[in-house]
């Protein structure tokens, strides 16, 4: 024997025993996602809410040829053996059982079970009583105008009892964000959306009828009328037509105190003085904000996002202050669309033109500002690909810096550079004069340690689909006051948004005077979008004023 040719045999009979293993480990991979690949998909169901013992179409893909030992599940529950009319590999039509109530749907094949889709028994929406639709006091819905429609579409609610004004009231629809575990029956977080800008959204509201842009945000589900007089009626409204996705994950909860400060007052005779308080926005990823504290009571407890405080004939010396107190409950955002599917309608509606025109904030209009929106798009005119063009420029060719914006948003934009307050201004303003729907969003940016720092970003309107999301400051590769972003893809900053933050304004809201000869003052470095924060009047000659920092007290 040649020595070491035993040793020399032994391993080529461990590489091919580990050879064999790759294979098979490669096989595996390919058998695992060849699996997955298989496994039957739902993209819709016909009709999605019917009357008991309709016939249902199931529309998807990876069904199979033929039934066989597959079956359909709604809420749970199996249709008997001759129920199924027809079964292909993209469409089954099957008679839904009668007694089942409204829930999920899914196809199970030897493949796998497929995602869920909802299926509404119309049986089992709640009707209100014919006496109080009749003759109570309280909200009752008769009718909707349509029973499906993409988010934004117009949507007429007719029924009685919703009051000659909307003060205090709100159409509720569906809302489904992804929540973390928790103790059984328990969620933190609210299950119904009305609109964020009830200015915007609302076209009419009457006593029995009411005109409503479909929310950002909405699921299909039950819509309601809320007023204070009660909840109405519920009837379904579904979702349709969207050109992608959007999921509310990762959610995260904040608490957090801030206070404004009054003294070294000078006054003469009769004064007031008013102050318009920054409240945490309602948003799509931020509906659930709960006052905790609010010393003294202001005197309008919400005017287009802002609590307003007057104070009259102050005195000489005298001292003044407001203590806040907030809960907020924010979720991560992503977004999936397909920009050939955007389906563009005929003419802009009012509420699409209420975020394309300039004012006094976006200055859209602006002749050197629309030729180089131009130059960005080219001529593209759908949004999402316009807004995608306009966010790759920022990133590249605006260049973020620290510091008080103390010029112009214009001046900022010659210069190539912008602190955060202006970098929105800008974005927002290029967006608006390439044709797409937007507004600026500002607020702050919290770190895992609770520190916190101002921060602005952007939102643009896709039709049928809703609001979407870019940071270009963070996309850019900034890092305002040292902010470690969450994403460490930063490409993924247009269309999704992390969690680590809280939004005080969306849009800019341009704010009447309370008097005529009123002296307004904002802070040195303002949390929020709002023409004034301070308005003096009569003979208040002077005073000092001190906006607390915003401390986060608790994360969660």
């Amino acid at each position: 024997m040649i020595p070491g040719s035993k040793s020399r045999s032994g391993r080529k009979v461990r590489i091919r025993v580990l050879f064999a293993i790759l294979v098979a480990l490669a096989a595996g991979a390919s058998f695992s996602a060849v699996l997955l690949l298989s496994r039957p998909t739902i993209s819709a169901l016909d009709p999605a809410f019917a009357e008991p013992g309709a016939v249902v179409a199931i529309k998807g893909s990876n069904f199979g040829a033929t039934r066989g030992d597959s079956r359909v599940e709604v809420d749970g529950v199996q249709p008997t053996e001759t129920s199924y009319i027809d079964w292909s590999p993209h469409r089954i039509s099957v008679r839904f059982p009668e007694t089942v109530d409204s829930g999920l749907v899914y196809v199970i094949t030897s493949k796998g079970r497929s995602n869920p889709k909802l299926f509404m028994n119309k049986a089992r929406l709640p009707v209100e009583p014919q006496a109080v639709a009749s003759g109570g006091t309280g909200p009752w819905i008769g009718a909707l105008s349509a029973d499906r429609g993409s988010i934004g579409s117009l949507l007429a609610i007719r029924g009685s009892g919703f009051g000659a004004r909307m003060e205090g009231s709100s159409v509720r629809f569906a809302w489904n964000p992804e929540d973390p575990p928790g103790a059984p029956g328990q969620r933190n977080s609210a299950d119904t959306i009305a609109p964020v800008d009830p200015w915007v959204a609302y076209e009419s509201w009457s006593d029995s009828e009411i005109r409503v842009h479909v929310p950002d945000g909405a699921v299909s589900g039950a819509v309601f009328v809320r007023t204070p007089q009660g909840d109405s009626n519920s009837l379904f409204f579904e979702i349709a037509d969207q050109p992608g996705t959007k999921r509310l994950y990762d959610r995260r909860s904040y608490s957090f105190d801030y206070s404004v400060a009054i003294s070294k007052v000078q006054a003469s005779g009769v004064n007031e003085l008013w102050l318009r308080v920054p409240r945490p926005a309602s948003d799509t990823s931020q509906v659930v904000v709960r006052n905790l504290q609010e010393d003294p009571t202001p005197f309008v407890e919400n005017d287009h996002g802002f609590a307003l405080y007057r104070f009259r004939d102050l005195q000489n010396g005298q001292n003044l202050s407001i203590k806040l107190g907030w809960l907020v409950q924010t979720y991560a955002i992503e977004t999936k669309i397909d920009p050939d599917r955007i389906k563009m309608p005929d003419a802009k509606d009012a509420y699409m033109l209420a975020y394309l025109v300039q004012d006094s904030l976006i200055p859209s209009a602006d002749p050197a500002l629309m030729k180089l929106a131009a130059s960005i798009v080219k001529g593209e005119t759908n949004p999402y690909k316009a807004a995608k063009s306009i966010y790759d420029w920022l990133v590249h060719s605006l260049r973020w810096h620290a510091g008080d914006d103390r010029r112009g948003a214009l001046e900022a934009l010659g210069a190539r550079e912008a602190g955060s307050w202006n970098y929105g201004i800008i974005a927002t303003a290029l967006l608006r004069a390439a044709g797409v729907p937007a507004l600026p969003v500002a607020g702050l940016l919290v770190d895992p340690s609770r520190a916190t720092v101002h921060h602005t970003w952007v939102e643009f309107l896709v039709p049928g689909f809703g609001w979407v999301p870019m940071d270009p400051i963070l996309g850019s590769g900034a890092r305002p006051g040292g902010f470690l972003p969450a994403f460490d893809d930063t490409s993924k900053y247009f269309g999704n948004l992390d969690d680590r933050r809280i939004a005080f304004s969306r849009g800019f809201v341009e704010l009447e005077p309370m008097a005529a000869n009123g002296r307004r003052a904002s802070p040195a470095q303002p949390v929020a979008y709002q023409t004034w924060f301070e308005e003096a009047a009569g003979a208040l000659e002077a005073y000092s004023s001190f906006w607390s920092d915003i401390e986060v007290t608790g994360l969660y």
